[in-house]
C-alpha cells in the first residue's frame, strides 16, 4: 500500500491510502499546466520566501542540514545555480532566440519520480525543488524514518504568496505539483509501478537500492540520474598545517565529520596530512580538543548498536597495534585513529576519523577511483591546491571544496549539473520562412 502525505496542495499527516500510483499521476498531469505559466522568476521569488520561513522555524532548523538547506534556498543561490545549469533562465519561460530565426526552450520532462536514501532527510527537499524549478511534477518517495521531517519541511511551502509584475503566485501551485509517499522499500510491485510513471527517475541510495531500481520497468524515454554510494576523505597540505588558521581548519573538518552521523556521502571519512613541522600525533592531539568542544554543542550524539560496536573493536586494534595510535573521547563520542598504512579505510562512522601522514599530498593521487565525490582541502597555495585539484578529478574526483564546506549542496552534484538534465532542449528553425 502507498502512503501518501501531500497530494494536490493538501496535507494528510495521517497519510491518504492507493494501491497503485493512477490517481496520484492523474493529480499531477491536471497540475503541470499551472506550474508551467509561472515564471520562473516567480517560483525563485517564492522558495526565497520559503527559505525565510524555515529560517524562522526553531524546531525545523533542529532537523539536522537545515540550516545547509536555508542557504541553497535563498534567491542569490538559486540564480546562481540556474544559471550554471541552463546559461539563460529564460529558456525556462519561453522560446529564446540564439541565432538568426532560431529559438530554443527548456521544457519540463513531466513526472519525475524521487527516490530518496534515508541517512540525509533534507535530501528530497533538495531533489524535488531543482525539479519545481524545471517546472516537473514530482513523486517523492522517502523512506519511513524520514517522513515526518519531510512532511514538515513541505507543508512550511504552504501558502506564501509573492508578487512578480503586477501579478500574484501561489506557492500552493508548486505544492500541486509534489506528491509526498512511502512505500516498503522491499515492495517490488510498487516500485515498479512508480517506475513506470516516470519520465525522470531519480534514485539517492546504497549500491542495493539503486541497483534494484535501476533493474525496475521504465519508458523508453525515461532519463535516469543515479546517485549512488560514494566515498569522502579531507587533506591538508604543508602550508594550511604551519599556518596560524590550523586550529580553524582542524574545527571545520569536526563540523563536516559530524554532520548527517558521517553517513553522507559527502562526509569525511580519512584525512590526509603532508608532512611538516607538526607531525601526525601533533595534529591529532590539536584535533581531540576540537572534537571536545565542538561535540558539546551537539546534544543527539546517538550510535546504533552495531556502529558503536565496530568502533569499540577498531579502538581495541588501535589502542593494542604496535604501529598504531588513537585518541579517544570518554564514551564514544569521537575517535581519532593514526595509521602509516597509505589507504583510503573502510567507513566507521559515528565520529571516528583516520588520520595518515604522506610526503606529499599528491601521493594519494593512486588512491583515487570514480567512487570518490567530495576531497576537502585546506591549503594556503592556490596554483598547488588548482593542479592538484586537476589531478585528483581526472582520476574520478567529483569535487573540491575548502574543509567546512564538504556537506554543502552545491552543483554540479556527483559529476552532473542535475537542472539541466531535468529538462528537455525543445528548438524551433524558421530561418527563411517569413520572408
Amino acid at each position: 500500500m502507498i502512503n501518501c502525505y501531500e497530494l494536490n496542495g493538501e496535507f494528510n499527516e495521517n497519510c491518504m491510502s492507493f494501491k497503485d500510483f493512477n490517481e496520484i499521476e492523474t493529480y499531477l498531469n491536471n497540475n503541470l499546466s499551472e506550474i508551467h505559466k509561472i515564471p520562473v522568476e516567480a517560483i525563485i521569488l517564492i522558495i526565497n520566501e520559503y527559505s525565510k520561513k524555515i529560517a524562522k522555524n526553531r524546531e525545523i532548523l533542529r532537523v539536522e542540514g537545515v540550516s545547509f538547506l536555508c542557504f541553497y534556498l535563498k534567491k542569490v543561490n538559486i540564480e546562481k545555480q540556474l544559471k550554471l545549469n541552463l546559461e539563460n533562465i529564460e529558456y525556462l519561460n519561453k522560446f529564446v532566440q540564439i541565432d538568426d530565426e532560431k529559438y530554443i526552450k527548456a521544457q519540463p520532462r513531466g513526472i519525475v519520480c524521487h527516490w530518496m536514501a534515508g541517512n540525509v532527510p533534507t535530501l528530497g527537499i533538495y531533489s524535488v525543488m531543482q525539479s519545481i524549478l524545471c517546472k516537473n511534477a514530482n513523486i517523492l518517495r522517502v523512506s519511513k524514518k524520514s517522513v515526518s521531517d519531510v512532511y514538515k519541511l513541505l507543508i512550511i511551502l504552504a501558502n506564501i504568496n509573492v508578487e512578480y509584475e503586477g501579478r500574484t503566485y501561489s506557492s500552493n501551485i508548486l505544492l500541486k505539483n509534489i506528491a509526498l509517499v512511502y512505500f516498503d522499500s522491499f515492495d517490488r510491485n510498487l516500485n515498479s509501478l512508480m517506475s513506470l510513471k516516470a519520465d525522470v527517475r531519480i534514485v539517492w541510495g546504497n549500491k542495493a537500492a539503486v541497483d534494484d531500481i535501476c533493474l525496475l520497468p521504465k519508458k523508453t524515454t525515461c532519463k535516469d540520474l543515479i546517485f549512488g554510494p560514494k566515498y569522502s576523505f579531507a587533506v591538508f597540505d604543508k602550508s594550511a598545517i604551519e599556518s596560524d588558521d590550523l586550529e580553524e581548519y582542524l574545527e571545520n573538518l569536526v563540523t563536516d565529520t559530524i554532520v548527517f552521523g558521517q553517513k553522507g556521502c559527502s562526509s569525511p571519512q580519512v584525512l590526509f596530512i603532508e608532512k611538516s613541522k607538526l607531525n601526525v600525533i601533533d595534529v591529532a592531539k590539536i584535533l581531540s580538543i576540537k572534537f571536545e568542544k565542538i561535540t558539546k554543542r551537539y546534544t543527539n550524539l546517538y550510535l546504533e548498536e552495531a556502529i558503536a560496536a565496530k568502533i569499540i573493536n577498531k579502538r581495541g586494534e588501535y589502542l593494542l597495534g604496535l604501529d598504531k595510535l588513537a585518541y579517544i573521547s570518554k564514551g564514544l563520542k569521537y575517535t581519532i585513529l593514526i595509521d602509516s598504512e597509505i589507504k583510503l579505510e573502510e567507513p566507521i562512522t559515528g565520529r571516528t576519523i583516520f588520520i595518515k601522514e604522506v610526503e606529499d599530498i599528491f601521493d594519494i593521487c593512486p588512491l583515487i577511483t570514480k567512487n570518490i565525490q567530495t576531497l576537502g582541502i585546506a591549503s594556503k597555495n592556490k596554483e598547488k591546491v588548482l593542479e592538484f585539484t586537476d589531478r585528483v578529478t581526472t582520476f574520478g574526483v567529483d569535487r573540491v571544496v575548502k574543509i567546512g564546506y564538504m556537506n554543502f549542496y552545491d552543483s554540479p552534484w556527483d559529476g552532473s549539473l542535475i537542472m539541466s538534465e531535468l529538462v528537455r532542449w525543445c528548438s524551433l528553425n524558421i530561418k527563411g520562412m517569413m520572408t
